[in-house]
């Protein structure tokens, strides 16, 4: 059975399937991360509409949870099977090798995991709470940064919307901690 992930958000949970058998380490790292308490309260600071949703966006301040893994995805030579569509869950990262440990998106079309295919590692599907996705998908938001780059928009909730906590039952499975490339000074 594989592991549940419950993300609680300001305005309810989401419900998301890991694959480890997939992404291996980026599921480690997911379920290290949660455990470590690194998703506690932490403001959702990237929505891109009809794009990603990114709960765990740590450009700003978040150094607790800033570091590195090798991106298990198809631009780094490595298989993973699982296709990005609406409501994949994948890790970002540089789109070539590296993975962010804990840093996280939600896929929010078919379009989006089209353009992200093979350049970043998804690890899980939503399999409830979708319409907590799709409604802090819709918040009003106000751009952040940057104010004139096209490539990595930021825009943030008007109203402070916040991942409470993440808790995953792995079924009694045990998963060792993730094997982290560097931690980002």
């Amino acid at each position: 059975m594989n592991p549940v992930a419950k993300i609680h958000t300001s305005g309810g949970v989401i419900t998301v399937e890991l694959y480890p058998e997939a992404a291996p380490n980026t599921v480690r790292s997911f379920i290290w991360a949660a455990n470590e308490k690194m998703y506690e309260n932490r403001l959702i600071k990237r929505i891109v509409p009809g794009f990603v949703l990114q709960p765990s966006y740590c450009y700003f301040d978040e150094k607790r949870c800033d570091y590195m893994i090798e991106g298990e995805f198809a631009a780094n030579n490595i298989d993973n099977p699982i296709k990005m569509e609406k409501y994949t869950v994948a890790m970002a990262g540089d789109g070539e090798k590296e993975a962010h440990g804990c840093e996280f998106f939600i896929t929010l079309t078919d379009e989006a995991g089209e353009k992200l295919q093979g350049r970043f590692a998804p690890f899980g599907k939503v399999i409830d709470g979708f319409e907590e996705v799709d409604r802090l998908a819709s918040v009003e938001l106000k751009r952040v940064y940057p104010e004139n780059m096209d490539n990595a928009v930021v825009n943030q909730p008007v109203k402070d919307e916040y991942m409470l906590h993440v808790e995953v039952e792995t079924f009694g499975v045990e998963y060792e901690k993730p094997e982290i490339k560097y931690w980002v000074k």
